[in-house]
């Protein structure tokens, strides 16, 4: 019998691996530059944890996770993302105590039962942060320019910041009731968004069916309280003096149901339909609501594949050198030294050019 990897699943070798470990080499330098100190959690935790903190009415807990009972018949699931388990793992160990900074990132798998497509598979490579205790727009200004810097970092330049505000507890009830409100008026949605109108309809404004029609949807922007308010300009008036121009999105409201305020997307063209990057968002609530005490945390999460894809025509991939250009068919021993003494000093000094040996 002949094996091959599962639907939505692949190998990954040559020029994709050693593109993926530049890239997280370069993203642990960069998170080590800004005061992140690394975290590495399990690849499964316990299934309620990312149903709490996820939200039920979303489509990773209803359709996209890997959920499965262990011989001692506890209810256990692939993780999906980083932020819930990074939240879990900052309470149950008081990494506040010997953190007091806040500041965490992560790299490694996460699993989705999803359509795989182009750059989006069922086993998939992230890499994220969270910066936690601080509720200043400031925190926010920084995770977005540390994903921006992660993503030029591999040659990425042309993209585009979404950003938008999902407001609080004091305002954010005052916009869903717009929206029911209007998507009555809507006719003919579909059987989702009908679903999650009763639910949280926030989700109907992301509907990939529906979508076209809510052009006259109501804007979050025009029901933040007062310090919503002031927050949200001050993140993008602290972007625009960093260089970042973003646009703000009325559609953007994210997966997740544990955003607040603050939420963003960072896009490219060069991926076609799916073409999201990294995202993430302010989280003020869900320390809390997992059992620790009340922190206010902002964090992002980029697709290590889906990056690299972008990336595939840019000079960060130009250069990368495959093994094959290093060692080749060595007809004598006398050439074999030669070889071997260049392949060491490529190995310690890195390789100049492209050029394999003659």
């Amino acid at each position: 019998m002949n094996y091959k990897a599962s639907r939505g699943t692949r190998d990954i070798f040559g020029a994709n691996a050693l593109g993926m470990s530049l890239l997280e080499q370069k993203s642990k330098e960069i998170f080590r530059k800004h005061g992140f100190e690394e975290v590495r959690t399990p690849i499964f935790e316990d299934a309620s944890l990312f149903m709490r903190s996820i939200g039920q009415v979303t489509d990773i807990v209803e359709k996209e996770m890997y959920i499965f009972e262990d011989k001692g018949g506890r209810k256990l699931a692939l993780r999906p993302e980083g932020t819930a388990s990074l939240a879990r793992a900052f309470v149950e160990h008081r990494m506040g105590v010997s953190n007091p900074a806040g500041k965490f990132f992560y790299v490694g798998e996460m699993f989705r039962y999803e359509r795989p497509q182009a750059g989006r598979y069922r086993q998939f490579h992230q890499i994220g942060a969270e910066f936690y205790d601080s509720s200043s727009p400031a925190a926010d200004a920084e995770i977005i320019i540390l994903a921006q810097d992660l993503l030029a970092c591999i040659g990425i330049s042309e993209i585009k910041v979404h950003i938008n505000s999902l407001g609080c507890q004091k305002c954010r009830p005052l916009f869903k009731e717009a929206l029911i409100k209007y998507f009555a008026s809507v006719g003919d949605l579909c059987q989702d968004c009908i679903r999650r109108l009763d639910k949280n309809p926030l989700r109907v404004l992301d509907c990939k069916a529906d979508s076209c029609k809510f052009t006259d949807a109501p804007q979050m922007t025009d029901y933040l309280c007062d310090d919503c308010s002031g927050k949200f300009d001050m993140v993008r008036s602290l972007l625009k003096s960093a260089g970042c121009n973003c646009v703000v999105d009325g559609k953007l409201v994210r997966g997740l149901d544990y955003y607040t305020r603050t939420v963003f997307e960072i896009r490219s063209d060069a991926v076609g339909s799916q073409d999201a990057l990294a995202a993430g968002g302010r989280y003020d609530n869900l320390v809390k609501e997992i059992g620790g005490q009340s922190t206010p945390a902002v964090g992002f999460a980029l697709g290590s594949q889906r990056a690299l894809l972008a990336a595939q025509n840019t000079d960060f991939f130009n250069n990368l050198s495959s093994p094959e250009k290093i060692f080749v068919a060595i007809a004598d021993q006398e050439l074999f030294n030669d070889a071997f003494a260049f392949a060491i000093k490529v190995t310690r000094n890195g390789l100049k050019d492209n050029r394999p040996l003659a």
